[in-house]
């Protein structure tokens, strides 16, 4: 130990109190003169390697720095692992160290990463001294820091090269002896290990800070989601929804609209199926990219360190530039999930609601006409009192020590500051126009974008407020392709969580249900404006090299199904085939089987979801002339087509898709069973009789 130019006395050398990387160490701890060998990782980095303080060029001084700057493989590797996050999305670095209780930093001549670097400081301390036994952590603000000074650590390094908030952690005890705990204070070294009672509470309440830290650089929030639901109804009658582009869709945008959006930006799409009314209770849904609040038991509470004030939300309504009177509800942040527009969409508390009302009084009277456009004005801070983006069509991101993209109230970048969002606008009326549309029987149908004719939905609206949906589509590569889901009605929506793509069939007799798998690959949701009209969105996972895939169609009807109009009140069905719309399939064959739809001029239209030989998902469709009126009803579809050539997304283009004969299908249905048989002319298929057995009935045309 003597011959450490230091002093052994105060500063120890061995076990866990070594600050070197041991370089040329033996195993045996009873040599002695190999113990000082090594490079204090700490002081081998630049820009500061070599500093006239703070590290030395003797090899045998507790804080040599190398032959030269970054020579250690330890520091490449650091280096490499921050490249491999990319680089480009680090946002914050931290050198864990013990012990003395305080955060060390240095600041370059980047103003704004100072003043932001000592903020998420005294969000670290703060939080930590706020919780049970928890300790503060001292450090020194911006203007006592001095610039462009260090010795040579890993923190310095970070913040100079990636401009990002560093620094060196010296965790509990303090530097006084370890006299916190009963330790001797007999120099700033004793104490240094934690005595066994305290090592889960600094672990686990330094984990939790550093989470909070993570948090806060993670971004600033945005609001990414607005909807207005009638209250009476249930009815939405407004969306707002920020579409990160970059994905399936924003490629779409991207080429439409040229070098006007990237992949750093976000297009605002809206849909309104009613002009909002004068005295009528709606719920505002408003759903953040990020989770906002912070929960206790079953209780929204002040994030530990935080001030009440962070809890605050604002809310205002604006004809133009004037404030509407508005009756608004307390804010209530939902801790369940469902989405919109009563649950929240990825993390507990990162969507509220709250009741409004526009009451019919003089001065709303005179700013709202016939057609006006109001704007929803928002303003809240997340859990760490970070304001919200002003403009989230630009993804708020950090570059070159500062946040890009992240506005403020007058629309200025690289403030940090942020404010209140106003980007919502939506069509209120004075006039009264009654209840906005909801999902009737009628709505069972089949549906499709206009745009995308060759693919498109089935849909059957059943009792207890369910339904199914049927997408029949295709692949990247051109091949047949479906879905299947099941969801839930809400007003003038149905919402389908999981979106299903069944494998593992085989046409014909090799068919084994056993061998028959359901994957959730995404979700998916409807809405209607009325019953001929209405929009869906879908948002598939990500797939091979591709990222998560998303986008949305327009819904045009395709057909009315007998006994079920849609709007208008409806004699009992025309005859009692009707009854037998609904889904269809052998229980032997359970992952393949029929939609029926018995149509209004007495036809009828089946899809077959089903399989070829090599368990590739095919789907086969026709229009059918039925025979019998009573129990028993026989449909020959004389001509059973197939399609190919479509490409899923984006590339879809029905110049593309072929519609090609597969054969001939008969089904004898009772109300509850029957049987089909089909002869394919397409090779690889044999002919074949199912027995069948009801699996769904619609809302309204079930068996008695």
């Amino acid at each position: 130990m003597g011959t450490d130019p230091a002093n052994p006395e105060t500063s120890p050398r061995d076990g866990r109190m070594r600050r070197k990387n041991m370089l040329l160490v033996d195993e045996d701890l009873t040599t002695q003169d190999d113990h000082l060998n090594g490079v204090d990782l700490n002081r081998d980095n630049p820009p500061f390697w070599n500093s006239s303080t703070g590290s030395s060029g003797n090899v045998q001084s507790i804080v040599f720095h190398g032959a030269a700057a970054q020579s250690e493989p330890e520091i490449h590797a650091l280096d490499a692992a921050a490249q491999l996050g990319p680089i480009g999305q680090l946002s914050m670095y931290t050198d864990a160290h013990s012990f003395s209780q305080v955060l060390l930093w240095v600041k370059n001549s980047n103003a704004r990463l100072a003043k932001l670097t000592e903020s998420l400081l005294g969000t670290f301390s703060s939080h930590n001294a706020a919780l049970p036994a928890g300790k503060f952590y001292g450090f020194d603000k911006a203007n006592q820091v001095p610039g462009n000074r260090g010795i040579g650590t890993t923190d310095e390094y970070f913040m100079h090269v990636y401009q990002v908030p560093s620094w060196t952690l010296e965790v509990e005890p303090t530097g006084n002896g370890g006299a916190d705990y009963g330790g001797l204070g007999r120099n700033g070294h004793d104490g240094f290990i934690l005595p066994e009672s305290q090592i889960a509470r600094v672990r686990t309440q330094l984990a939790q800070t550093f989470a909070v830290a993570y948090y806060r650089q993670a971004g600033p929030p945005s609001i990414s989601e607005f909807h207005l639901v009638d209250d009476a109804s249930g009815a939405t009658v407004f969306t707002a929804e920020w579409d990160t582009l970059g994905d399936t869709l924003g490629d779409t945008l991207g080429d439409t609209l040229g070098d006007t959006v990237g992949n750093n930006e976000r297009l605002l799409h809206t849909w309104q199926g009613q002009a909002v009314q004068l005295d009528r209770n709606y719920t505002a849904w408003i759903a953040f990219d990020k989770p906002m609040r912070w929960q206790s038991g079953s209780d929204v509470v002040v994030l530990p360190g935080q001030q009440a004030s962070s809890l605050a939300t604002e809310t205002t309504i604006l004809a133009g530039a004037t404030p509407l009177t508005a009756v608004s509800g307390s804010v209530h942040w939902l801790n369940t999930p469902g989405g919109a527009a009563a649950g929240y969409t990825s993390w507990i508390n990162d969507a509220l609601t709250l009741s409004l009302n526009f009451p019919a009084d003089a001065a709303n009277q005179a700013a709202i006409s016939a057609a006006t456009s109001a704007t929803l004005k928002f303003r809240s801070g997340d859990m760490t009192s970070t304001a919200l983006d002003t403009d989230p069509s630009t993804v708020a991101r950090w570059v070159d020590g500062g946040w890009s993209g992240y506005e403020n109230d007058a629309g200025l970048d690289q403030t940090d500051s942020g404010g209140s969002d106003a980007n919502i606008h939506y069509e209120m009326t004075s006039a009264t126009l009654g209840d906005p549309f909801v999902i009737e029987a009628g709505t069972s149908s089949a549906w499709k974008d206009p745009a995308r004719t060759g693919e498109g939905f089935v849909l059957e609206v059943l009792a207890a407020h369910r339904a199914v949906m049927y997408w029949f589509t295709f692949d990247e590569q051109g091949n047949q392709d479906w879905y299947i889901a099941v969801g839930d009605i809400r007003g003038n929506r149905i919402a389908f969580d999981e979106l299903l793509q069944v494998s593992g069939g085989e046409f014909g007799p090799g068919f084994d249900p056993g061998q028959v798998t359901e994957k959730v690959v995404g979700s998916a949701s409807f809405i209607w404006s009325g019953c001929d009209a209405g929009e869906m969105e879908w948002e598939l996972d990500a797939k091979e090299d591709q990222p998560r895939r998303h986008g949305r169609m327009n819904l045009q009807r395709i057909t009315r199904v007998m006994g079920l109009d849609c709007a208008d009140t409806v004699a009992p069905p025309v005859n009692e085939t009707a009854r037998l719309s609904g889904s269809w399939r052998d229980p032997a064959h359970s992952g393949e089987g029929y939609t029926l739809e018995m149509l209004m001029d007495g036809r009828a239209l089946v899809y077959w979801f089903s399989y070829d030989a090599n368990g590739n998902r095919r789907w086969f469709f026709g229009v059918g002339e039925s025979t019998g009126n009573g129990a028993t009803t026989t449909i020959e579809f004389d001509e059973m087509l197939t399609t190919r050539g479509g490409k899923f997304g984006e590339a879809f283009d029905p110049a593309d898709v072929e519609l090609l004969p597969w054969g001939t299908l008969e089904l004898i249905l009772q109300c509850g069973t029957g049987t089909a048989t089909f002869t394919p002319t397409e090779q690889g298929f044999p002919a074949g009789t199912l027995d069948l057995a009801r699996l769904t009935s619609l809302d309204g045309l079930a068996c008695p």
